[in-house]
């Protein structure tokens, strides 16, 4: 008797992630044309969303709403725009509200520390490892998870620019403003990206937690 292939794992995008995106940091924005483009790719913004997408679907709607939203900016400059508008619309919403309330109290440093946690609100096949360089600067490392491999296939499973946006904008949430470093991609399947967080540059305090005062 032949033995039970294991199910091989999809990557998915969850609905917040989409909601951030499309209802929030695209609000107003989305012209009929660009309803039927996404209707088409399986997302009806005029219904409730799916609790999930596929990974294609993701993809699809982030180069359509980076052209839509930023369309006289550069290919990577619009992703990147695109990262910290969605991450930003995602903290209208119900999870997000309660991440940015963590992010506010831990800081930056901690924070970039359990970025899994934040990749994971959004998509399942993502994971991130994270190190503090000689000088205090952050190293943070965003990889699609190996059980994800076969499905994805030659494409890439995450976008390096818009992943660099959202890390800019925790960053920001967290009380911190620095530049986010795309390090030179070294993986051609365009499943690992790592980035530079320098926080050696920010003003010194803002990288921990927000320490809250006791009220008497």
């Amino acid at each position: 008797m032949p033995l039970e292939q294991p199910l091989r794992k999809e990557p998915v995008a969850f609905d917040q992630l989409m909601e951030g995106l499309l209802i929030h940091a695209m609000k107003d924005r989305l012209d009929g044309d660009a309803r039927r483009k996404l209707m088409a790719m399986g997302v009806d913004v005029d219904r409730p969303l799916l609790s999930a997408y596929p990974l294609m679907t993701l993809l699809g709607t982030l180069k359509l709403c980076a052209e839509v939203r930023f369309p006289d900016l550069p290919r990577d400059e619009a992703r990147y725009q695109l990262g910290i508008k969605a991450l930003e619309g995602f903290g209208a919403t119900s999870m997000g509200k309660a991440l940015f309330g963590m992010a506010r109290m831990w800081g930056a440093r901690r924070m970039l520390n359990h970025m899994t946690r934040v990749l994971q609100t959004g998509v399942n096949h993502a994971k991130a490892r994270s190190r503090e360089l000689p000088g205090g600067d952050m190293e943070v490392t965003v990889e699609v998870m190996p059980e994800y491999h076969a499905a994805i296939g030659p494409v890439p499973g995450l976008d390096g620019q818009f992943v660099r946006g959202i890390i800019a904008q925790l960053v920001e949430v967290c009380g911190t403003r620095v530049p986010v470093i795309l390090v030179t991609p070294t993986d051609p399947s365009g499943h690992s990206f790592t980035y530079r967080v320098p926080l050696s540059q920010a003003p010194a305090g803002t990288t921990g937690p927000v320490v809250l005062a006791r009220v008497r």
